[in-house]
């Protein structure tokens, strides 16, 4: 028995001085130093019962070693604060070394308990029962306290998580302020501030509602610790307090819950709201039925006990009903009646002008005016610049169309439904947008007065249709999404690809943070542009954190997931 415990405070002095191998800065002398004292402590305690054979001196090197794990964690934890990257060979090491501290603490508590001091401390007296005094019991409180801090603090790092939904990005499966519970052991939880992992043995299946890493935030050192610190304190706060803030001081969305709908080995698409997948041996894309099941892109048809609960609908019943109209406009759009429309408008412009140009117009608009909005806001002014600009004829025509080269091309046969989709959209808006010019011109001709120029049914009409095709366009990247991953790329094996069941109010795996401005037809150079922020990305098995398992609040909502 007495090797036992020089065994054990020799490994925890060990322990202690690995943390400095490839890691000699402050906070690893820090944690070192932190770890060898307590490592002194085990050893003097022991030497200490050994010494006087009193239970007082039992009792309190069983504390310590009670304490043993949760002191080697905070020293390492310690150790590496703000380190780039350690020696993933080395964090492993000491992973499993802490392993084999918790386990040798609890042998030496199991061979310390009052009970067992008679058969392996025989030299020893059991424990007199006394009278407690006030500070006695407070120790004991504060020490049962700090205890279940340490053991709860473990238990959400390698086996449970307590997650406050923020949003409503899975509307109805979670409302603002659910409380649910996550299981990580399965996901193989990540040793704390370190390159180590346990083993994963949870195989992910589409549909699964999985809590993971946001990995649109920078994954620093920095980033990592704060993460790490914040986690604690929500834990501490059950939930209530937040400090995992961006630059701006706003909460970051993170972590994540999501469902997994993009599995490894496949392409995903969205077209319409509907979900498409391709695995390597198809030969086309096919829709996800089982995604139907999960998107939700109209909540008011859900019952109204569950639309109580729902603080921000982004999209009613009426304007999903518009999003579809323009959907069902575009599918509808002939390439071959587009151009004999577009060439039409284009002809009809050349006659009101009436005049000859005599070179192309250079630079006519710059590339940010072509965005959907800023054209159509312009459109009086454009048309006027029409007539006054030498070469605006060509301009114009070249833009009715631009989209004409490549889909008249064999290279079209190639292309997916998104792009040919939006191409349609394109044309679509630039028919809109042709009609309005060559109305405006007309005007101009009949000097129509300014109140006649506004109050024009025909420019009404083409303005309010003008404004469905903006409202489509700045809800596209919820409704679609281009083949990804592109080219001859699938996603790989053991990553995944997530999103929100509450599509319209959902930014996932879809989308970036930021927006830029994009052509609604990328073959068309001169093609209506649009803000978006769709940026497709799969995230690795690595990044998921555990699967939720159960709502714990409200009560009312309480259930297994």
């Amino acid at each position: 028995m007495s090797l036992f415990f020089w065994g054990c405070s020799a490994f925890s002095f060990l322990f202690s001085v690995l943390l400095l191998v490839h890691n000699v800065q402050g906070f690893a002398f820090a944690g070192a130093g932190a770890g060898i004292a307590f490592s002194s402590i085990l050893l003097y305690s022991y030497i200490r019962f050994m010494h006087t054979k009193s239970y007082r001196s039992l009792a309190v090197m069983r504390k310590f070693f009670e304490y043993w794990p949760f002191a080697m964690i905070a020293c390492f934890i310690c150790s590496r604060a703000l380190v780039a990257q350690s020696p993933a060979v080395l964090d492993a090491v000491l992973a499993v070394f802490w392993f084999i501290i918790v386990l040798l603490k609890q042998g030496i508590v199991y061979y310390t308990k009052d009970k067992r001091i008679a058969k392996y401390f025989p030299q020893t007296e059991a424990a007199q029962p006394k009278k407690k005094s006030l500070i006695t019991e407070l120790l004991e409180w504060a020490d049962a306290a700090f205890y279940a801090v340490f053991f709860v603090l473990l238990v959400n790092i390698f086996i449970f998580q307590v997650y406050r939904i923020p949003s409503e990005s899975m509307v109805p499966e979670f409302m603002i302020g659910d409380t649910v519970i996550g299981f990580k052991t399965a996901a193989g939880p990540v040793f704390p501030l370190s390159s180590f992992r346990l083993p994963q043995w949870k195989t992910y299946k589409r549909g699964d509602i999985v809590i993971l890493s946001n990995p649109n935030y920078a994954d620093t050192p920095k980033a990592q610790l704060k993460t790490f610190l914040s986690q604690l304190v929500y834990m501490l706060t059950l939930a209530q307090v937040n400090i995992n803030t961006d630059n701006y001081g706003k909460p970051k969305a993170d972590p994540l819950v999501k469902r997994i709908t993009g599995m490894p080995g496949e392409k995903l698409m969205m077209v319409d709201g509907v979900l498409y997948a391709k695995h390597r041996d198809d030969s086309a894309f096919a829709p996800v039925e089982d995604d139907r099941l999960y998107a939700n892109w109209d909540l008011t048809i859900l019952p109204q006990s569950e639309q109580r609960l729902i603080k921000d609908i982004k999209i009613n019943a009426d304007e999903l009903r518009i999003l579809e109209a323009v959907e069902a406009q575009r599918k509808g759009l002939d390439f071959t009646d587009a151009l004999r429309q577009a060439e039409a408008l284009a002809n009809r412009v050349a006659a009101l002008k009436n005049q000859t140009d005599s070179a192309p117009a250079l630079d006519f608009l710059q590339a940010a005016e072509y965005e959907m909005i800023a054209l159509f806001s312009a459109n009086d002014s454009i048309s006027r610049k029409i007539l006054t600009t030498n070469g605006g004829i060509d301009w114009f025509r070249s833009f009715m169309t631009g989209w004409v080269p490549y889909w008249q091309s064999s290279s079209a046969e190639q292309t997916s439904l998104y792009e040919k989709r939006f191409a349609q959209f394109n044309a679509l808006i630039k028919l809109c947008f042709g009609k309005l010019v060559v109305r405006n011109i007309e005007l101009f001709q009949a000097n129509a007065t300014a109140e006649q120029f506004v109050s024009d049914e025909e420019r009404t009409r083409l303005l309010q249709e003008a404004q469905n095709y903006a409202f489509y366009l700045a809800w596209t990247s919820q409704r679609n999404m281009d083949v990804f991953p592109a080219g001859n790329d699938y996603i790989p094996d053991n990553h995944y690809f997530m999103m929100g069941d509450n599509r319209f109010n959902s930014t996932d795996m879809r989308h970036a943070y930021f927006f830029r401005l994009e052509p609604v037809d990328k073959n068309d150079a001169f093609s209506i542009r649009f803000q978006s922020n769709s940026e497709p990305k799969y995230v690795s098995a690595h990044k998921i954190l555990g699967t939720t398992v159960l709502r714990v609040f409200p009560f009312s909502r309480f259930g297994a997931l």
